[in-house]
C-alpha cells in the first residue's frame, strides 16, 4: 500500500478513537443519549480506542516521517468534532463501528 493512504487510514482511527474517548462526557453536557458501551470506563470499545489513539500515531510515524504523528493526532481531533457537528448524537453508532473496523 502507499504511505499516504496508510496516513489516511491512521488518521481516521484516530479520530475515531477521539470519539469515543470523549463522547460520553461531550453527550452530558449536550443531553444526549449515551450508549451502555460508553457508559464503562473499562468497556471493550474504550480500551480499544485507549490503545489505538497513541498506536496510530506511533504506526503513522513509523511508516512516514516523525513530524506525521502530529498531524495525524492534530487532524484526527479536527474530523472527531467536525463528526460530532454533524452527526450529533449518532455519531456514537458511527464510532462504534469505525473503531473496529480501522483496529483491524
Amino acid at each position: 500500500m502507499k504511505p499516504h493512504i496508510i496516513i489516511v487510514v491512521f488518521t481516521l482511527l484516530a479520530s475515531f478513537s477521539w470519539v469515543v474517548l470523549s463522547y460520553d462526557r461531550y453527550a452530558k453536557l449536550k443531553s444526549w443519549p449515551v450508549s451502555r458501551w460508553y457508559e464503562e470506563n473499562t468497556s471493550l470499545i474504550k480500551i480499544a480506542s485507549f490503545v489505538s489513539l497513541p498506536g496510530s500515531a506511533l504506526a503513522s510515524a513509523y511508516v512516514a516521517q516523525w513530524w506525521i504523528a502530529f498531524m495525524v493526532i492534530i487532524v484526527g481531533f479536527c474530523i472527531a468534532q467536525l463528526m460530532t457537528s454533524l452527526f450529533k448524537k449518532n455519531v456514537q453508532y458511527i464510532a462504534l463501528v469505525g473503531v473496529p473496523i480501522f483496529f483491524l
